[in-house]
């Protein structure tokens, strides 16, 4: 069973604990490209920031191996594509879930689409996104 610090020949570091990934006090994985990941007992996790960090600035937050973040999206990807996740599942209350580079946008709470219902409501009310205040209210009291 492996434990400790194993360095492959490319310079690829490893941390282990009983055999699973596993560093308490920095990533479990760097690889030689620059790319960080952060293990714990075997599960991608990190509270303090991204468990991973991409060799092209892209970062994903997971908690016990589940995209989950509350302050903003838990994939950030460096082409502008990004997502919002909550305990694993696709989900945001203040917009849309996942925005694409192109302009794409998908409206998912716990993990429903609900963007045509959203797209409807939107023309409908002659509303655009980002919503004021009022609207997100508004939008809540309709879709929640």
């Amino acid at each position: 069973m492996k434990d400790g610090l194993f360095v492959d020949g490319d310079g690829k570091q490893r941390w282990y604990k009983n055999g699973n990934y596993h560093r308490e006090d920095g990533p479990a994985i760097e690889w030689a490209n620059g790319r960080k990941e952060w293990w714990i007992n075997g599960e991608l996790h990190r509270e303090d920031g991204p468990a991973v960090e991409w060799e092209d600035g892209g970062k994903d937050w997971l908690i016990k191996g589940k995209h989950h973040r509350e302050d903003g999206p838990a994939i950030e990807r460096s082409n502008g594509t990004n997502e919002w996740h909550l305990c694993g599942k696709l989900h945001r209350i203040d917009g849309p879930a996942l925005e694409r580079v192109n302009g794409f946008k998908s409206w998912v709470i716990n993990d429903k689409n609900i963007t045509y219902e959203v797209n409807e409501w939107m023309k409908e009310n002659n509303i655009s996104y980002p919503f004021n205040e009022e609207t997100l209210f508004q939008f809540k009291m309709r879709f929640l």
